[in-house]
């Protein structure tokens, strides 16, 4: 195997090496494990060359923040010696890559991984399994994720340091598993041979739906196609007013149920029912914004208050 490692100094750059392999959060997708994008939506990705657009929210924004500071924290509790790892590695041939978070250089068995999560209580308790006796294993894309980076790097071990709800860290070691870096590398082959095959993978419904929507925005002006005795498109007109006609209705129901609710509750701000709640608080107006140029004012955007209505399970105690 033969190993590059490239500097980069910019996200525009990052995202370019990325793009011509099979990353270590891409991976996942290979064995249909990762929240974030499906085997069919990954492949056209590659097939077309083009990335997606990335836009970082809030939580991806205060994670990137926390990083470090989460990483020295766990550092100074092991007694570990880190470093960042900047560089993008990738095996040029199997057009496998992989990114990093930081490299433990004073591990008493070798050089180590460490992957850092910022992870609040609810994504913990949904998405992580804590045993009985301590030991926890993250989400199966993650611990993908570092077995892949484990592949591409040559290390033998790697840390998950994750920050629990802003007051707890947990921190799961693990060791290079040959058996699933060996299902990586066959699955990234077989992927790489279908996209220069142009072999497009089935489509899995309805995770892949918005994908196939968007793969198919373009209508040829001036082109008819006559389905008169398509009996498979007809079926699918049918299929699709009927959804239509359900979604409309519920939408319908919805509100009127609503109003109802509404009605039946009067002015309470809170209700509490014996296995729910409803929130029904005052969202307070906002005020427009004045710009001001060349001592003329113009007023833009502005937003009356109105009432927000929540309804939440609970679990009520005699």
């Amino acid at each position: 195997m033969t190993t590059e490692v490239i500097q980069y100094t910019t996200e525009a750059e990052w995202l370019a090496h990325r793009q011509r392999d099979i990353t270590s959060t891409e991976s996942a997708a290979l064995f249909g494990m990762s929240p974030y994008v499906t085997h069919y939506e990954l492949w056209h990705r590659k097939r077309s060359g083009t990335a997606p657009e990335f836009k970082a929210n809030e939580r991806m924004k205060w994670g990137n923040r926390l990083e470090s500071a989460i990483a020295h924290g766990i550092a100074e509790e092991r007694g570990w010696e880190i470093r960042p790892m900047k560089e993008y590695m990738r095996d040029p041939d199997a057009r496998i890559g992989a990114s990093f978070d930081f490299l433990i250089t004073n591990h008493q068995d070798g050089a180590a991984h460490l992957e850092i999560k910022n992870v609040d209580y609810m994504a913990f308790r949904d998405g992580w399994i804590e045993h009985d006796d301590g030991t926890v294993e993250a989400p199966e894309h993650i611990e993908m994720q570092v077995q892949h980076q484990m592949l591409v790097s040559g290390l033998k071990r790697a840390y998950i340091g994750a920050l629990i709800g802003g007051n707890r860290t947990v921190v799961i070691e693990r060791e290079r598993d040959e058996e699933v870096i060996r299902a990586i590398r066959h699955r990234v082959a077989e992927f790489w041979r279908t996209v220069a095959a142009g072999e497009e993978p089935p489509p899995i419904m309805p995770d892949d739906a918005q994908a196939v929507i968007r793969l198919h925005q373009y209508a040829d002006p001036g082109k008819v196609l006559d389905a008169s005795n398509d009996a498979n498109i007809e079926t699918m007109v049918t299929n699709y007013k009927t959804a239509k006609a359900l979604a409309d209705n519920a939408k319908d129901d919805a509100e009127i149920a609503k109003a109802m609710l509404l009605t039946a509750i009067g002015d309470a701000e809170k209700v509490i029912g014996q296995t729910w709640k409803i929130s029904a608080s005052m969202i307070a107006d906002t005020p427009p914004t004045v710009i001001t140029a060349d001592m003329v004012g113009q007023t833009y955007g502005g937003r009356k208050g109105y009432r927000n209505m929540r309804i939440t399970n609970t679990s009520r105690k005699n």
